[in-house]
């Protein structure tokens, strides 16, 4: 999964009450080039020169050109939302935009703090992708001509896979290799970016531990002004997080978020739309990419 998973969300939810349409197709584009737009801003963010194999925006055509690529596209996507005519979907649209940012922002603020909380970790990676997944979900219901309690359910549907999706991703930073990932393995801690697995390794050991050395050692590297970094000391934290058990808890921490999407399907009608649905949430458990 992970191909154009957000607009089949929001055509399968939609089609859960009633059969296809214009406008659920709409807003299933809308989705996936937002999706787009943010991962053409990302890229430009961290200056990555390559994703899942192949050249970024920014590393094609230049910073400059990949943020205007990434507007432009942006302003697609809003096109294709206006034209739904439905205000909640033009006002969710905006919020999920707010979050997305906001997201990005936390990400790159919280960057080297080695004391962010799981309580704030949840709440960036909602920001960062649960965002798009939940208005994924939500804007399906809502074209459907979904009951508000049953949009309700579709909206906790797409917010626990979205946040089952992104600790999967961080779990494959420490558990795949730089072949598989497309870009280097272990590239969040080296970053400064903490994800649960390392989160977890603190909490269990908050007076000392590898990662905390390995942070400290990066604030050296900065105040010196070499910018030389201790790959030893980082492949040490990798090497720790690893080791530690904490791959397969964050595991478990994304099964069960998976567990209550498919929760919140119980209710739905039982079409071959719902049986789908239920089937993402399952490939999503089994990801390796």
């Amino acid at each position: 999964p992970g191909k154009r998973l957000r607009p089949a969300i929001t055509l399968l939810a939609s089609r859960l009450w009633r059969n296809p349409s214009e406008l659920d197709v709409m807003m299933g584009t809308a989705v996936e080039l937002l999706h787009i737009a943010t991962l053409i801003h990302d890229d430009t963010v961290d200056a990555a020169d390559t994703r899942r194999g192949r050249e970024t925006a920014s590393a094609l055509w230049g910073r400059n050109v990949a943020v205007l690529l990434g507007d432009y596209v942006f302003a697609a996507a809003a096109r294709f939302v206006c034209d739904t005519n439905s205000v909640r979907l033009v006002r969710r649209f905006a919020e999920t935009i707010m979050e997305l940012s906001r997201g990005e922002l936390n990400e790159l603020l919280d960057g080297q703090d080695s004391h962010v909380t799981r309580e704030a970790y949840y709440q960036r990676i909602y920001d960062k992708t649960g965002s798009l997944f939940t208005t994924a979900s939500e804007s399906g219901a809502v074209l459907g001509g979904a009951a508000e309690s049953e949009i309700k359910l579709l909206r906790n549907y797409g917010y626990k896979l979205g946040l089952a999706y992104q600790v999967l991703d961080d779990v494959l930073d420490y558990d795949s290799t730089s072949e598989e990932l497309g870009k280097p393995a272990g590239n969040d801690l080296k970053e400064g970016v903490l994800t649960l697995p390392a989160i977890m390794l603190i909490e269990a050991e908050p007076e000392s531990n590898a990662v905390f050395d390995w942070f400290k050692s990066a604030r050296d590297a900065r105040k010196s002004g070499s910018g030389e970094i201790d790959t030893g000391a980082l492949d040490t934290a990798i090497a720790a997080v690893r080791a530690s058990g904490f791959i397969d808890a964050s595991r478990d921490v994304a099964q069960g978020m998976i567990d209550e999407a498919r929760d919140s399907l119980s209710g739905m009608p039982q079409t071959t739309e719902r049986a789908a649905l239920e089937t993402l949430a399952d490939l999503t458990g089994g990801r390796r990419s």
